[in-house]
């Protein structure tokens, strides 16, 4: 099952049918003749740095095995990281940790043939338990569907967006940033700038 921020919204779903489908009004077509692979930026939407947290990175890289069973063979690309609105901090007891009040993003996604994007889709967003309303937002020029949800860890606000097409699937989890306002825009931003045409 996926797994993110160490376990904090897997499991066993708690998502409805009439929560996760999309209008059509809202999807686009996925693009079929070019083929597309995820890269992993050295700073997400030029400003954030990777994060240095080990187990964040390691929750974001144990999530490529369930997404990489939704693909119709083999992945050509995968991507499994955290990014952080910090540059992070030091010290000799807790060794590099995150300051109060930080956020991060932490991002899995897969490339290669996904035959059926909306089941990938569901498949996904079905295995988030804590995630208390999903509901579809617009996924960008690139087209194929995209959904968000949140949800709350021990009093701090998530919120999860997932996109997936013809060719990627991919999660992007936002932690301790503000309730009051959606990532929605921020997620459609990350995908542009993680999802390229295959050169």
């Amino acid at each position: 099952m996926i797994v993110l921020l160490a376990g904090l919204l897997a499991a066993t779903g708690c998502t409805r049918p009439g929560d996760t489908r999309q209008s059509e009004a809202q999807t686009a077509p996925s693009p079929t003749t070019t083929a597309m692979r995820l890269d992993k930026p050295k700073r997400l939407l030029d400003r954030w740095p990777e994060s240095v947290d080990r187990s964040l990175r390691e929750t974001a890289q144990h999530n490529l095995g369930d997404l990489k069973k939704l693909l119709s063979g083999e992945p050509t690309s995968a991507i499994g990281t955290a990014y952080v609105t910090w540059e992070g901090e030091y010290s000799p007891e807790r060794g590099w940790h995150r300051p109060a009040g930080g956020s991060t993003v932490v991002i899995s996604g897969v490339s290669g043939t996904i035959s059926e994007p909306t089941a990938a889709l569901d498949a996904t967003f079905a295995t988030l338990t804590h995630l208390t309303t999903v509901a579809p937002t617009a996924p960008g020029p690139l087209g194929g569907e995209a959904r968000c949800g949140t949800g709350q860890n021990k009093g701090t606000h998530v919120e999860v967006c997932g996109w997936t097409d013809n060719h990627t699937v991919a999660l992007v989890t936002f932690t301790g940033f503000p309730a009051a306002q959606t990532r929605a825009d921020d997620f459609r931003q990350i995908r542009a700038q993680l999802e390229n045409p295959v050169r």
